[in-house]
């Protein structure tokens, strides 16, 4: 009879860790299926049932893949309190620190994983290097070194030359990842993010028919993998670029339907709407991004990057206060180093759009210093404040838009017309304008006539600033050979331009006459360049009282 009880309580123990096992499975298999609602309830089930640090660290990855790193944070180091030498907490808590740039953190955590690790077990050593591969700041090289480690624990393991693949496309060594993608799949069949790994380097190869089959093949042989779906999705999106009107809005449709399967497949969760949010900005379907943004905010009113939806939306659908506001509640509740340039680009841009001038430029700085691909965007918004007569402002931004690598030469005229207006601006208002706002006008202009020496609205500027320049009282002529290259430009070298620059000619002439009488003492050059203004207007009053004075002897 004791050993009838013996046996009985030995078997309820081993299903008992049967159980406890094919939940762990479970778990990560719906991880890696992007059901991470299911994963989710998985682990906190085995959590409540019983201290686990398995369980708690494959929670605390759903938590930092989904973007709660506090949760994440506090499941790890519930892990490491349940058993302090099981070594991937410890690189889940380094994974942490790498997603806000604490290196020093991070590789004290990947070496106290290390050190717990047995001679066969691989698996710290491929959760240290996806860490690498995924940071805010990836170090696809160092990921490689420790994927080295882990093939020699055990090079049957499948899952180490998935993460060899991630390194090497990040790498973009597209040939290794293919046959790395192909060794993890051939190593385990179910391994279905192999197979779609190896459709993402034909579909980033623009090869997007062989890419949809690609995927395709994962799908008969799982209908429910979402994740195919939503490659699928993406596909038929970059497929969709460069065609015509038809066939674009047909794959877009298309697009849209792949994408639906997959929310559908992930249970419309929170983290699956949110990915279905980042394809929206892809696509450029910000009504919709809207609309989804708001239903997210219905489920979970902390989530920052809800704020981050709903302020990009916004401000496409022109509701610029309310951009600003989600943008500003999106930088408030997440970490600093979380932050991209393209959030101060949309909160810049809102910021000016809701008439907030200084402080959108000073953001737009901002997100500059972050990526400096981001001054091609500032000749857009140089010109928006050009237009609204900001001219301090719209320098500023063709300032900035001037320090990118291929500077647009119209920018150099929007750079000297704002500093030319500002100080004008400035002059009317009586506020006493300092002339350095000029010599930055006329710096502009130089360096665009020594790009393109026939713009005659170069020469005509470089003249009026100079004449504002010179001293009105005694001036000495310095706008003198800029309005006579000017005159050269559109009557010699591009004669075709005379007649719309008559009203430009007439002022040059005026110009030049009344240097040749007052300074020069030349009344004969002076009559010369007033009958040349005269014959384009002949009623002009500027030029018959100058010619008066001049012919009286005046």
């Amino acid at each position: 009879m004791i050993k009838r009880t013996v046996k009985l309580s030995l078997a309820f123990i081993m299903l008992g860790s049967a159980v406890f096992a094919q939940s762990i499975n479970d778990a990560k298999k719906a991880i890696d299926a992007e059901q991470f609602q299911k994963a989710k309830s998985f682990l906190k089930n085995l959590a409540a049932a019983k201290p686990d640090a398995e369980a708690s660290f494959f929670l605390g990855d759903v938590y930092l893949k989904t973007d709660y790193v506090d949760s994440a944070r506090a499941a790890f180091t519930k892990g490491i309190s349940a058993d302090p030498k099981f070594p991937l907490n410890y690189v889940g808590l380094g994974a942490i620190d790498l997603s806000t740039n604490n290196g020093t953190s991070a590789k004290s955590n990947f070496d106290k994983a290390v050190s717990l690790a047995g001679k066969k077990d691989a698996k710290p050593f491929i959760y240290i290097a996806r860490a690498y591969t995924k940071a805010q700041k990836p170090d696809f090289k160092i990921a490689l070194q420790y994927l080295d480690k882990a093939k020699a624990a055990n090079g049957k393991d499948a899952e180490v030359f998935l993460a060899q693949g991630d390194a090497y496309r990040g790498l973009m060594d597209q040939s290794n990842a293919f046959s790395a993608y192909r060794n993890a799949f051939d190593l385990d069949k179910s391994l279905l993010r192999a197979k779609v790994e190896l459709g993402v380097i034909t579909k980033q190869a623009k090869a997007f028919q062989e890419a949809t089959d690609a995927f395709n093949s994962v799908i008969a042989l799982n209908a429910n993998y979402g994740p195919a779906y939503r490659e699928l999705a993406e596909t038929y999106y970059l497929w969709a670029q460069g065609k015509n009107d038809a066939d674009y809005n047909a794959k877009i449709k298309q697009a849209l339907q792949y994408y639906t399967k997959y929310m559908d497949l992930t249970d419309r969760s929170l983290e699956s709407r949110m990915r279905f949010a980042d394809f929206l900005i892809l696509a450029r379907e910000y009504k919709a991004l809207e609309q989804e943004s708001q239903e997210m905010s219905k489920l979970d009113k902390t989530n920052p990057r809800i704020f981050r939806y709903l302020g990009y939306s916004a401000y496409e659908n022109q509701n610029y206060p309310a951009s600003v506001q989600a943008l500003k509640d999106f930088m408030a509740k997440v970490d600093p180093t979380r932050v991209i340039a393209q959030d101060y680009l949309y909160l810049g841009r809102a910021q000016l759009k809701a008439g907030q001038d200084s402080a959108g430029i000073a953001t737009l700085r901002k997100a500059i210093e972050l990526d400096s691909t981001n001054v091609e965007g500032m000749s857009e918004v140089g010109k928006l404040l050009y237009d609204s007569k900001k001219y301090a402002e719209a320098a500023a931004a063709y300032e900035a838009s001037l320090t990118g690598s291929k500077p647009d030469l119209l920018d150099y005229y929007y750079l000297g017309s704002s500093y030319y207006w500002l100080f004008n601006t400035l002059k009317a208002d009586k506020k006493n304008p300092d002339k350095e706002i000029l010599v930055k006008a006329d710096s502009a202009f130089s360096k665009l006539l020594a790009r393109t020496p026939t713009t005659e609205q170069g020469w005509q500027f470089r003249g009026r600033i100079n004449r504002l320049m010179d001293d009105e009282e005694d001036s000495q002529g310095l706008a003198f050979p800029f309005y006579e290259k000017y005159i050269e430009t559109v009557t010699v070298s591009k004669p075709e331009k005379a007649a719309k620059n008559s009203a430009g000619l007439v002022e040059a002439y005026t110009y030049l006459g009344l240097v040749e009488a007052k300074k020069n003492k030349n009344n004969t050059k002076a009559l010369d360049y007033f009958n040349k203004g005269l014959a384009l207007a002949p009623g002009d009053a500027n030029l018959l009282q100058a010619k008066k004075a001049v012919s009286s002897g005046n």
